[in-house]
């Protein structure tokens, strides 16, 4: 209440000193009214609410202001001759230095007053910003009478308004999330017994049934006999962190999986290239180019924590041991598509099959030789969406349809059919190799 007071008009402002002087009139009028009842005696009686609510309005200039208003008003109307200023005798002197000095001392607290309520008040300020930027509330529980207080900074973690929030722990535990509520009070009940602080953690409901979590310090206060009088303690909002820490376990598992994952896929990939190699040499150089191959989209994946990964970039890193895409003798063309990462994979030891052998028997293998790598994505209903991709090979050796199917088709094939759930179609054309993928986007 003080405080909405001082603050009605800026302090030692034109319109504050106006404000005194009508303090002063009114002060005036109501002496004037006590006249009949009063006499002559106690002129000076008005000074003091005048000089008080000029002060506590307006501040210390505005207060002394009223004051010398006052001795002259009462100088001119209450003291004989009235209407005058005229002599004054020792008595009313005495009187008149006694109440001014009373006066003064009146404005001089309460320009203190003012002056330390303006320093709480700005203290008060730095901390709620404090708590609102650290998402941290306190709050004060009165046992005794079963009074629950809340700061503002707590309403805005609770997201209610702190005047209207709960008064009772009944009330209280009502936005504790039901499965939170026992663990809650056997914390409190323990901290109240023991006196010492209390530590937990719960969920609170949000008006709008959403969840935050919020971690609790709190301590009892006892009277000298031991017996529990109030509970302070302070809220911070943690559902940010419980997000990371589900998120962290959530990726290691992840983690996990793609591990087991990768080492299958090694696995596989060092058995069937042993199998079609004829020497330890060659299975070494295979062997390790797939292995590349699958860095290449591990380290492209890595960088998106293995939420996805652009197509143009896999088709990329697979073409970046040829010389990269040119745009001349190596190009890719195609709209924008965000790949899972199993679909990544999979189409990076696709490209890296189909790039190795065109290397060896195919585009690659001659500097006029070229290659066109281009995309869509065509709609499949009204829910799937399909990729389709168009591998093309242009001014290499003759082509002719292989006697046998090697490792690389049958790993192609394995990738975008059993991996993919797509189609795979390669032609044998004299004037080069054309490879058709096709699988919906659906596919994790």
């Amino acid at each position: 209440m003080l405080t909405r007071l001082t603050k009605l008009v800026p302090a030692n402002s034109p319109i504050a000193i106006v404000i005194a002087l009508l303090c002063v009139a009114l002060a005036t009028l109501a002496r004037m009214s006590l006249t009949p009842l009063l006499g002559a005696t106690s002129p000076f009686l008005t000074i003091f609410p005048a000089a008080l609510v000029a002060a506590l309005i307006g501040g210390v200039i505005p207060g002394l202001v009223a004051i010398v208003a006052a001795v002259l008003s009462v100088w001119y109307f209450f003291i004989p001759p009235a209407f005058a200023f005229g002599a004054v005798s020792f008595e009313v002197g005495a009187a008149a230095v006694f109440y001014v000095g009373v006066a003064l001392l009146i404005v001089l607290a309460v320009g203190a007053m003012r002056g330390a309520l303006a320093r709480v008040e700005a203290v008060q300020e730095k901390l709620y910003a404090a708590l609102a930027t650290s998402k941290t509330g306190t709050w004060r529980w009165d046992m005794r009478s079963d009074v629950v207080e809340w700061d503002p900074a707590t309403g805005d973690l609770f997201e209610r308004d702190y005047r209207h929030g709960p008064k009772t722990l009944e009330e209280f535990l009502a936005i504790v999330h039901p499965d939170d509520r026992e663990l809650m009070l056997n914390v409190v009940s323990e901290a109240v017994r023991t006196r010492e602080v209390a530590s937990y953690e719960f969920r609170a409901v949000l008006p709008d049934g959403s969840v935050k979590w919020m971690f609790e310090r709190s301590r009892a206060v006892c009277d000298a006999d031991g017996r529990p009088l109030y509970m302070i303690g302070a809220s911070v909002d943690i559902t940010d962190r419980k997000r990371a820490e589900e998120r962290q376990v959530l990726l290691l598992h992840e983690l996990n999986h793609r591990v087991k994952n990768t080492l299958t896929t090694v696995q596989s990939l060092a058995s069937q290239t042993l199998r079609s190699s004829h020497s330890p040499e060659e299975f070494q150089t295979a062997f390790l180019a797939r292995l590349m191959a699958l860095s290449a989209t591990h380290d492209i994946l890595t960088r998106t924590l293995w939420e996805g990964a652009p197509l143009s970039d896999v088709i990329a890193a697979e073409f970046k041991p040829h010389g990269g895409i040119d745009g001349q003798r190596i190009s890719a063309l195609g709209e924008s598509v965000e790949l899972k990462p199993q679909q990544a994979l999979s189409l990076g030891m696709a490209f890296h099959e189909l790039a190795t052998n065109s290397a060896k028997y195919g585009a690659l293998s001659t500097p006029q030789g070229s290659i066109t790598v281009s995309w869509i994505v065509k709609a499949n209903g009204s829910v799937d969406r399909q990729l389709s991709i168009l591998w093309h090979e242009f001014g290499g050796p003759d082509v002719y349809q292989p006697t046998h199917e090697g490792f690389g088709t049958r790993l192609i094939q394995r990738s975008i059919t059993h991996e993919l759930g797509g189609e795979v179609e390669i032609s044998y054309h004299r004037r080069g190799i054309e490879c058709t993928m096709q699988f919906p986007l659906s596919t994790a």
